[in-house]
């Protein structure tokens, strides 16, 4: 699967310069980071838009229209100096929902692309042609190797999903879906089955998301907990019994488990591990989309960094209890927070704290140390009922994603008053210098390289310190 990703305000802006009211053929060169996954996927991630104008797009000698050599050379030496790949893209203005590179787009690849690996020392050199619904592309691979792009990303509120021509159902669907079908179709169920989607905590709320992931139908699920069960909790996991507290089971075995009495085609990979360790962070890469089930300041800042690195949703949950220190309760409420790209950044929402990375990142005899008042952790109240209710939030964020049935505003983060029954939409705040998501130099923003997510490595090789990975 080779797949280019780009966040949607990037995407509405390259189509107005593509199809503009001349019905003429335009241009723009982007900018991307480029990973191959673990299991051979290339992903590119737009991280600049440059449009082109009719200066550096003119009439071409070979085929209707051409890149001028002074837009190649400026934005050539961009890409090499940031090791970003170049990415050529023009409309097809007469092209709907199909779309495909002509004889001259092919041309006029051999013409330039090999040149272009060279100017820039990148893996990859990309043209892609623009329907107005549609996307067809072709990489060149600097080990002389050329593929199809399968699929054009944009990643916003809604999911919108590129390709050549629109695709079609390829089997029957299953009769246990006919509720879901008659709501979107057996192409949104067909949608569903071919996702990937990481669960990132496996206990009350993500052991819900798990489970009703797998009712959905997804094809692909993958779990990370490193956390076994206990008798405390089993009021709140899914499918958790007192053998499992016994026996110490692990809570992503749980969910595992659970797939084969739910639905068996469900591929899951249960991962016994910390997502702020990069081997684990590392294979989420490939996931269509990201839940947070964990309230650890470190996985909001890991998470979070991948999703502005990589350009993969993710909703981020919390069901919270607040109590006094008289032991009376302050407040009650849920939280359903959608990172997006350039939206909803936890560390610019000011949702990730420093002092806690600073105390999570300590080891043990470190916090006894620190802990120099005597108090001890404290366990906040936790109720399956509250779980439910943010994962059920969560859930629809990303069904009407997956759908493209969902208004702009549901991407803001959203806290729910249990005791009031109000729901309270917050402002998103974007900081132009987040070394997330922001427009700055130093910006990781889609940049697409694990070594720059703030996680510990084993080879302790200079890697971010999640301790310190916020400015």
């Amino acid at each position: 699967m080779t797949e280019l990703r780009i966040g949607s305000d990037d995407y509405r802006r390259l189509h107005d310069h593509l199809f503009q009211a001349d019905h003429d053929e335009h241009g723009a060169l982007l900018l991307a980071g480029e990973h191959v996954t673990p299991d051979g996927n290339l992903l590119l991630c737009v991280r600049e838009v440059h449009p082109l104008g009719v200066d550096e797009f003119p009439p071409g000698e070979h085929g209707y229209r051409q890149l001028a050599a002074s837009a190649v050379a400026r934005l050539g030496n961009r890409a090499a100096d940031e090791q970003l790949a170049l990415v050529s893209a023009h409309s097809h203005p007469i092209s709907d929902d199909r779309t495909g590179l002509s004889r001259d787009d092919l041309a006029a690849h051999e013409r330039i692309f090999g040149h272009l690996l060279d100017i820039t020392a990148a893996s990859s050199v990309t043209g892609v042609a623009f329907g107005r619904r549609s996307a067809a592309g072709e990489v060149w691979r600097s080990d002389g190797s050329r593929h199809a792009l399968d699929q054009v990303r944009v990643v916003g509120a809604n999911i919108e999903m590129l390709r050549a021509r629109p695709p079609r159902v390829s089997h029957p669907t299953d009769e246990r879906f006919d509720r879901q079908v008659r709501l979107f179709g057996a192409e949104g169920q067909e949608r569903l089955g071919g996702l990937h989607v990481g669960v990132i905590g496996a206990g009350g709320g993500g052991s819900i998301l798990a489970e009703q992931l797998m009712h959905l139908g997804i094809g692909r699920l993958t779990v990370v907990d490193p956390d076994i069960v206990k008798t405390h909790n089993l009021s709140r996991i899914m499918g958790a019994t007192r053998a499992d507290a016994r026996a110490g089971t692990k809570k992503v075995d749980v969910v595992a488990r659970a797939a084969g009495a739910i639905d068996a085609t469900v591929n899951v990979t249960p991962l016994d591990g910390d997502v702020a360790d990069l081997e684990v962070a590392e294979q989420l890469i490939g996931c269509d989309f990201l839940f947070l089930a964990t309230d650890t300041a470190t996985a909001r800042l890991v998470v979070s960094a991948i999703a502005q690195t990589f350009l993969i949703p993710v909703v981020q949950i919390g069901a919270k209890v607040e109590t006094r220190s008289t032991g009376e309760i302050e407040q009650i409420y849920t939280a359903v927070r959608p990172v997006l790209p350039r939206r909803g950044c936890l560390s610019c929402a000011g949702l990730i704290d420093p002092m806690l990375l600073q105390r999570e990142a300590a080891s043990p005899y470190e916090r006894a140390n620190q802990n120099y008042l005597g108090d001890v952790d404290v366990v906040d109240p936790s109720v399956t009922t509250l779980n439910a209710a943010a994962a059920g939030g969560a859930l629809n964020v990303f069904l009407m994603a997956v759908i493209g049935q969902a208004d702009d505003g549901l991407a803001e983060h959203r806290i729910t008053l249990t005791r009031e029954g109000t729901t309270l939409a917050t402002r998103v705040v974007r900081n132009d210098e987040c070394r997330w998501c922001g427009d700055g130099a130093a910006s990781r923003y889609a940049r697409a390289d694990v070594r720059l997510l703030p996680c510990r490595r084993e080879d302790h090789d200079g890697a971010s310190d999640p301790a310190t990975a916020v400015e």
